[in-house]
Formats: structure tokens, sequence, C-alpha cells
């Protein structure tokens, strides 16, 4: 005796398994984005960015400005999606990665930007070349990181 599943069930149950091995790239870029807005508070009491933060004097600041405005601003902006893509390695799915990977680049590009029009609305002065140091830091330090994930899992 064969037991049949009616169709209706059979078709749901293609729905959930495709829903959970493709979300949809909406659904992670909005986890992405509350990912790395709950890591921007832990890096702003570590690495203050344009001198906004909780400790506008860290040691590490002192650090990255000994190497010029620009060179602090773009390991500013590595250190903020970098630390951000760290997360959304340990916390998002490995087929949610996957997505992202297909969208990494304009994803952080957009992140970074939001970030970027957060500080001036938080008071920051806008200077072109700092905001394009720390974007370019932040993006190529996001992808980056993105891709090594991507490498050593398949290295194993």
């Amino acid at each position: 005796m064969e037991n049949k599943m009616p169709d209706n069930v059979k078709q749901k149950i293609k729905s959930l398994i495709h829903q959970k091995l493709s979300p949809s790239w909406t659904k992670v870029y909005v986890k992405l984005a509350i990912i790395q807005l709950i890591s921007s508070f832990f890096v702003l009491t570590i690495c203050p960015q344009f001198n906004l933060g909780f400790n506008t004097h860290s040691f590490l600041g002192h650090i990255l400005m000994s190497f010029g405005e620009f060179a602090c601003n773009f390991a500013c902006g590595a250190i903020f999606l970098g630390v951000g893509t760290f997360f959304s390695i340990i916390f998002l799915t490995f087929d949610e990665l996957r997505v992202l990977k297909n969208k990494e680049f304009p994803s952080f590009l957009s992140l970074g930007s939001f970030a970027l029009a957060a500080f001036v609305v938080l008071g920051v002065e806008f200077h072109f070349v700092m905001f394009l140091a720390w974007l370019i830091g932040g993006v190529m330090s996001a992808v980056g990181s993105l891709e090594l994930f991507f490498k050593i899992i398949k290295a194993n």
C-alpha cells in the first residue's frame, strides 16, 4: 500500500525548501544592515569615526592618526565595515551568505554610504576625500572578508 502525498502538501514543502535555500536579497540585506548597526556601536567604542564615537580619544585612533588622516580614515572604514562583516559571517546562514556574495559590492557600498550619511546627520563635517578613503577602506575590507570566508570554506 502506497501513501500518496496530496499535491498541495507537496507544493507547500517545495516552497518552504526553496525559501530556505534561496533567501531573498532584500531579507539578507535587512539582516546585514541590522548586524552592521549593532556592530557599529561596538566599533565606535574602540575606534571613533571622524571624531565621533563613545570614546573620542582612543589608543587605536592615535595609532591610526600617526599614519596620516587619509590612512586613518581608510583604516577606520575598514574596521567599521569589516567588524560588521565578521559578525555577519557568524550570524547569517550559509545560504544567506551565498546570496550576499552574489551582490557583495553594491551591498557593502550602500551600507558604507548609509553609515557616512548617518555620520553627517550626527554632525560630522563632510570632506569628500576623507569620506572616499573611509568608504574605499570599508568596502575593500567587507568584500575581502567575505571572499576570504568563501576561499576558506572551499579549501576545506
